[in-house]
């Protein structure tokens, strides 16, 4: 009789050793993984300068004079992000601040090009194509038969 219940004892033991309550994330690791890979909304114009910077040197084999250039033109295009997002807050000035963005970015495109080579501006291009393919269809690659 007594083994029984020493069993019954212990499982119930072991059971309850190995329930843990979760850990409450928190509101930056809601907001990450809400977002997921697209979390880089809530990044500094600094961080976003720097990130793009190292992808461009990686991509592009950007020189060691070219990387301080474009990594002032990245943050200056940042900035003027951040400062348009403020300008245009609601959802229904959208369409102004994106026209405002593409006109900046337009402008911060020609700085680029002063800075890159041929070679090097002609890989970026390839670049923004190929990530505004990937957009049209929703980022998803389309399987080969």
């Amino acid at each position: 009789m007594k083994k029984p219940l020493f069993l019954l004892a212990a499982m119930a033991f072991a059971t309850a050793s190995f329930a843990q309550i979760a850990p409450t994330p928190t509101p930056a690791q809601t907001v990450q993984a809400h977002h997921g890979k697209h979390a880089h909304q809530h990044k500094t114009p600094e961080q976003r300068a720097d990130h793009g910077t190292t992808m461009l040197t990686k991509k592009l084999s950007l020189t060691a004079t070219q990387q301080p250039k474009v990594h002032q033109i990245l943050l200056a295009q940042a900035q003027e992000g951040q400062a348009l997002k403020a300008q245009y807050p609601a959802k229904e000035q959208r369409q102004a601040r994106h026209q405002a963005m593409q006109d900046g970015r337009a402008k911060y495109q020609a700085q680029l090009q002063g800075v890159l080579s041929a070679d090097q501006y002609g890989k970026l291009q390839a670049l923004h194509q190929e990530h505004q393919h990937k957009g049209e269809h929703g980022g998803k690659r389309q399987a080969k038969s």
